[in-house]
């Protein structure tokens, strides 16, 4: 029997284990016989390589990975996919002929979730809120599928609201931005690597109300990839990752990486506005139906 699992802390509430058994009963396997997938928590780097440890060794054929582990897992692998490569961030590691391979299925699951609602994405304008390794996976996957704009709303955007980026830069229009937390880092190390696609670029400051509403009213797509309004016991489901001022348009589609609550606040102020909507458990159950194939290929 191949045995799975969700890495991370905390893993508790994640949902990964329902998916995969619903995601291989449809290819046929029996869930307890042919495979088995549990939570697995992992709260230091300590606890982190000894897990890999027991991979290597035949003991996992697989894991997915959580918060807040992504991106230290992309340097433990052999094999990254190009999303993983690009992104540096995995969420899902399969072990085939003893090596190690790392996938990032995030962007793969919500922009699979995003497309019933707006049609093709070639040519369309996305507003993404947080620069996170989910953020990083749907703006790589956005890239690849040629989106024509998108703009990065994050704290500390205000560093480089004065760049812009078609992909076509020189790579020296990438250096010198200074006082940029990790995560943007990460992000425009990532925007170097896909320079060759036909995307535009803009980052804004989470700060700044006048610019993200003026973004909000061009776009076509919205996406909060933050933790703001997730159950968090501190009633942080109570707040809105947007200015409360914001009036949405009843064109604009409106998604949720956050799936505790099932309804976040900005899924139902987008209800209320008319807006097409897609919560945070369609981009996890979409993210998990991509991984459950990178898993059973181990």
């Amino acid at each position: 029997m191949k045995k799975f699992c969700v890495i991370g802390t905390p893993v508790g509430h994640s949902k990964s284990p329902e998916l995969f058994e619903r995601f291989v009963s449809e290819r046929g396997l029996v869930y307890g016989r042919d495979v088995v997938y549990i939570r697995n928590e992992i709260q230091t780097e300590e606890e982190l390589q000894r897990f890999f440890n027991e991979l290597k060794n035949g003991e996992w054929k697989g894991c997915n990975v959580t918060m807040p582990w992504k991106t230290d897992v992309a340097g433990l692998m052999d094999e990254l996919s190009e999303t993983a490569l690009v992104t540096d961030s995995v969420n899902t590691v399969s072990f085939r002929n003893g090596k190690l391979y790392g996938d990032s299925t995030d962007g793969r699951g919500m922009l699979n979730a995003i497309e019933p609602c707006c049609g093709k994405l070639t040519g369309r304008h996305m507003v993404i809120l947080g620069c996170g390794g989910a953020a990083r996976s749907i703006i790589a996957e956005a890239v690849l599928r040629k989106m024509r704009m998108i703009t990065i709303v994050c704290r500390g955007g205000s560093a480089l609201e004065s760049f812009t980026h078609d992909t076509k830069t020189d790579e020296e229009n990438f250096t010198g931005h200074n006082g940029i937390s990790s995560n943007m880092d990460l992000t425009l190390k990532m925007l170097r690597k896909l320079k060759k696609a036909d995307t535009f670029i803009e980052f804004v400051d989470s700060c700044n109300t006048e610019r993200i509403l003026d973004s909000l009213n061009k776009a076509d797509i919205l996406i909060n990839s933050t933790p703001v309004g997730m159950v968090t016991g501190n009633g942080d489901e109570l707040k809105l990752p947007i200015p409360k001022e914001t009036g949405l348009r009843k064109d604009l589609v409106v998604a949720d990486c956050v799936y505790n609550p099932d309804e976040t606040l900005l899924i139902k102020k987008a209800k209320e506005a008319g807006c097409m909507t897609v919560k945070g458990i369609r981009m996890l159950e979409e993210q998990a139906r991509c991984g459950v194939d990178v898993l059973l290929s181990s």
